[in-house]
């Protein structure tokens, strides 16, 4: 229950900021806003304030804001119509939602560095890749996952934590851990873990089972190097140095699995890098697990990295999506004020949004199949 609750105030939060910027900017435009909605209809009630309609709805994540004519996308002579507004206004309009999102980032991102001393979660690296910002600490044996009824997981080894010594001999590469692991004569051994969100350490007793095959001895683990980015030698851009770094190193990621997936003409590997509210629920799930200060870091940071990505891609030149409204806009106001059929720029609305909607089905029946 609890888990739902923060994941529903996250969703909210993320989405009312973005709808917040769109309400600010209009209503500092002279734009009539007609309603702004917190949650998704149906409506249970709503009270009008001035001239606004504020609402609240049924489905508790999420929000709207209804402007005078953005759905209309005809020109009209009522001042107060969105279409009646300059293309410059209509594009901050447009935007607003974007930039306060980026806000909320940095600002979670100063909190969040105030709090663990400006330095950040440890990021799994997954290939060779180096960070243009912040002092890189490199944590070489963190366990990502295991196999099912595997030594680690019947010891009772977690995700997330970092084998550190196994019996009285410390390793620092994953050559380290299966070299010490292979060398043991024992079955039974003594492995000290970091958890790399907490100063936590702790010994897990494991029994091996060495390989019917060839008799080499598995812990049953996949070891990913991780990186913890320091950024006290520069604490006042501490906020945008992060946020460019996280940005930066998602698209590089998502860049070479596309690659991959071309190349090997699989759309696999797209597919599992991609999550929608059910990845993000599990995400939530597992932060919560680690309780107090790690939970409270670890959400904190979540909310920071889902806010730059739903600017990110709220900005993308896509029909339906604050960027491919943008795009006209931009279109007309280069043109000198001729704009693109409003029937043309509809139409594309429309099934951007189906496009949209169908995407967001598929990616929720994938993680509905992942994680349950």
């Amino acid at each position: 229950m609890v888990t739902f609750v923060v994941f529903i105030l996250i969703l909210s939060v993320l989405v009312m900021i973005h709808e917040f910027g769109h309400f600010y900017a209009a209503k500092k435009s002279g734009v009539f806003v007609e309603e702004f909605g917190f949650g998704l209809p149906p409506k249970i009630f709503g009270k009008k304030y001035g001239e606004t309609i504020y609402s609240f709805n049924l489905l508790p994540f999420g929000g709207f804001v209804k402007l005078l004519g953005e759905e209309d996308l005809e020109s009209s002579k009522d001042t107060r119509n969105f279409m009646h507004k300059h293309p410059l206004q209509r594009a901050f309009i447009l935007v607003a939602g974007v930039l306060m999102n980026v806000a909320l980032a940095l600002f979670l991102y100063y909190v969040f560095f105030f709090i663990n001393g400006f330095k950040s979660l440890n990021v799994p690296v997954f290939f060779d890749y180096q960070f243009k910002y912040g002092n890189p600490v490199y944590t070489n044996t963190v366990v990502t996952s295991y196999a099912p009824d595997s030594p680690a997981e019947l010891a009772g080894i977690k995700r997330g934590e970092a084998i550190v010594k196994i019996n009285d001999e410390f390793v620092n590469s994953v050559d380290d851990v299966r070299r010490v692991v292979n060398d043991s004569k024992e079955t039974l051994i003594k492995i000290t873990l970091q958890d790399v969100r907490s100063p936590t350490v702790k010994s897990r007793d494991v029994l091996l089972r060495p390989m019917e095959e060839d008799g080499v001895k598995l812990l049953g683990v996949l070891l990913t190097p991780s990186v913890q980015l320091d950024y006290t030698n520069g604490k006042v851009l501490s906020a945008p140095k992060h946020a460019y770094n996280m940005l930066a190193y998602s698209l590089t990621t998502f860049k070479r699995v596309l690659g991959f997936s071309v190349e090997t003409r699989d759309v696999g590997p797209v597919s599992n890098s991609v999550s929608g509210p059910i990845g993000i629920f599990s995400v939530v799930d597992n932060i919560l697990e680690y309780k107090g200060r790690a939970a409270v870091l670890g959400i904190i940071d979540l909310i920071a990295l889902l806010s730059l990505s739903l600017a990110l891609l709220n900005i993308l030149p896509f029909p339906a999506l604050d960027g491919g409204r943008l795009l006209f806009v931009l279109i007309e106001f280069i043109l000198g004020g001729r704009r693109v059929p409003s029937y043309i720029e509809a139409s594309l609305h429309k099934w951007g949004m189906l496009f949209l909607l169908l995407l967001i089905v598929l990616v929720t029946y994938k993680d509905i199949v992942t994680f349950f």
